[in-house]
């Protein structure tokens, strides 16, 4: 099975995603989102679900959600401190 590694890069707004293969191969995705409201596109969704099954691809989907509620509260308090809300 296919496994992933998921990692907030929050100055840009842009969830990072290696997906690894069980032949070793990678792919690289990354997933910009809105710090402001969190919304975020997930175009890939077919493809990987293709690929891998829908419980991985929900696995993942969780892992992205999570990683972006970091980046949206990193966001407020960058705005909370610098005063503007």
């Amino acid at each position: 099975m296919a496994s992933f590694e998921a990692e907030l890069d929050s100055a840009s707004n842009i969830v990072q995603v290696v997906v690894t293969e069980d032949d070793g191969s990678e792919h690289d995705y990354q997933f910009d989102f809105d710090p402001r409201t969190g919304r975020w596109e997930f175009s890939e969704r077919d493809l990987l679900e293709r690929d891998f099954g829908d419980e991985w691809v929900e696995e993942l989907e969780e892992e992205i959600e999570r990683l972006i509620a970091e980046g949206v509260e990193a966001a407020d308090d960058d705005d909370e401190e610098s005063g503007d809300e």
